[in-house]
């Protein structure tokens, strides 16, 4: 059921399909112009990789544009969430007294409540960018893989069935070369961008993938990245290893 009034800020991409605005200086030009409406994103990383503030910026830059956001957190708290997101974006809590971003922590008990609960709180508060962090927890509902694909994938058609862009957050160990902890997140969702950790000699590089986006072009290199004071910064006319 998608609810009156809503609206997602879109532009023109390369052809086909509406996309929506990121916020994210660069990002929607290495997407040949914004993420396309009604896709679901997976958005994957190591720890400390900048998965959170990725998408606390698009709910954000959303909500500075008359969108609903919606931030479902499955572990840390909500609080910790907008107190570390304030320093990038002190407006925050303006967006949050107006109603028009909300983070919520929802509590591990069963899948079912939790369907129920982020379809209730999207139709409640006409959210139409939602995020849930992280898929990783659905593990704590199953215990076999093909059962949490089929959950990502169900949860993936709640979320456009309503109308909304959906950001699932994934999570990856050090070192490992995988873009998901189970293997298939990255094949029930629409689109997967990868947030690393590079390293070059003794020190640590920011980049970020487009690994894949339905229905547009896109850069498929690794995109060096910032994280400013105003938050990320993609740099898609940039190489990684460049030269000074």
């Amino acid at each position: 059921m998608i609810m009156a009034g809503r609206k997602l800020q879109t532009l023109d991409g390369d052809g086909k399909a509406n996309r929506i605005k990121s916020g994210i200086d660069g990002l929607d030009e290495a997407l040949k112009g914004g993420i396309p409406v009604g896709d679901i994103t997976l958005i994957t990383g190591t720890p400390g990789s900048g998965k959170t503030t990725f998408c606390m910026q698009v709910l954000s830059y959303g909500a500075k544009n008359d969108e609903i956001g919606v931030y479902f957190t499955l572990e840390e708290s909500a609080e910790d969430i907008i107190e570390q997101f304030q320093t990038f974006d002190p407006s925050i809590k303006q967006s949050i007294s107006e109603g028009k971003l909300k983070v919520m922590q929802i509590p591990l008990t069963d899948y079912e409540s939790f369907k129920q609960i982020i379809t209730s709180e999207i139709e409640a508060t006409g959210a139409t960018r939602v995020v849930i962090d992280s898929v990783t927890y659905f593990q704590m509902f199953f215990s076999d893989i093909m059962s949490i694909r089929k959950a990502i994938i169900e949860v993936s058609t709640i979320l456009k069935n309503e109308g909304c862009a959906g950001f699932l957050v994934g999570e990856v160990s050090y070192g490992e070369n995988k873009l998901s902890t189970f293997g298939v997140e990255e094949f029930a969702t629409d689109g997967v961008i990868a947030l690393y950790l590079v390293q070059k000699n003794d020190t640590f590089l920011r980049a970020l993938r487009i690994v894949k986006m339905r229905n547009t072009n896109h850069l498929t290199k690794l995109c060096p990245i910032d994280i400013t004071d105003k938050g990320i910064v993609v740099y898609p006319n940039a190489e990684l290893f460049a030269e000074v």
